[in-house]
């Protein structure tokens, strides 16, 4: 009898280890072919850009793509040859007010797990690496727009993620000898659709930040004449959105004249 009361127990504990480690390798295969990197703050264009430089880093190259815009993944599709074996790597890039997301899914078999352990690795490496903010020409009129991530004022406590604001950073560089007149009104950006979309007003901005609202009045560029040999920078605050360029016209208040200048991001 003792025998037969410890017969089931064995047989039953031999059957319990082999089902949870069916689930153990199932479950590692699903983490060696997904990796997802979040970024707070980074906008939709910036993680565009990001998830391409990490994908060539890894030495694929891009066959297929659709740019992510804010409730529409964006799609990288890149491809990599290995002797007779061709590799896919698939991005998926998901951007809203509060970030973006780079969702990585490798086919590399046993090697997946590498491949999107490197992925990750890439993308901060292209953080990292992206070139600042290229010098203002040396001569004639130079504009620089960078929608800047939403997270960019968090030293001061702002986050403007939650108020649905892209903060877009401009820099007027005059290299002549002529006056400029620089308005708000007339800096558009523009989005993949043909959407042309002007900054945020002072009060629409109060309405939406509240408080911080005053906390960044300095840092908002105002109506103003661009001086010869002057530089003016600050931001303007527009709706959250995919942009993939400007326009900005300045005006000659001798002539009445406009200069515009297109700027794609």
């Amino acid at each position: 009898m003792p025998a037969m009361l410890r017969s089931p127990p064995s047989r039953h504990t031999t059957i319990r280890p082999l089902g949870t480690l069916l689930a153990l390798v199932m479950c590692a295969g699903c983490i060696a072919r997904h990796v997802v990197v979040s970024e707070k703050g980074m906008t939709c264009t910036a993680a565009q850009t990001v998830a391409f430089d990490a994908v060539r880093r890894m030495g694929y190259a891009v066959t297929e793509s659709t740019r992510a815009t804010p409730g529409s993944p964006g799609l990288i599709v890149a491809a990599r040859s290995e002797g007779t074996r061709t590799r896919r790597l698939v991005v998926t890039v998901t951007c809203s007010m509060m970030g973006a997301e780079l969702a990585a899914e490798s086919d590399a078999g046993l090697a997946a797990f590498e491949e999107t352990r490197t992925f990750a690795s890439s993308v901060e490496a292209a953080k990292v690496n992206r070139p600042p903010p290229r010098p203002p020409s040396a001569t004639g009129v130079d504009v620089l727009l960078i929608p800047e991530p939403t997270t960019v004022f968090a030293d001061r406590g702002i986050d403007l993620g939650p108020t649905g604001v892209t903060p877009v950073r401009i820099r007027i560089t005059n290299r002549t000898t002529r006056r400029y007149w620089f308005h708000r009104r007339d800096v558009v950006l523009r989005t993949d659709d043909g959407r042309r979309v002007g900054p945020l007003s002072d009060s629409h901005l109060s309405a939406r930040l509240g408080p911080a609202a005053v906390t960044l009045q300095p840092e908002t560029l105002q109506d103003r004449p661009v001086a010869p040999d002057a530089t003016v920078s600050g931001f303007l605050f527009f709706p959250f959105d995919a942009y993939v360029g400007a326009r900005v016209e300045l005006v000659d208040p001798d002539s009445d004249e406009a200069e515009g200048f297109s700027i794609d991001f």
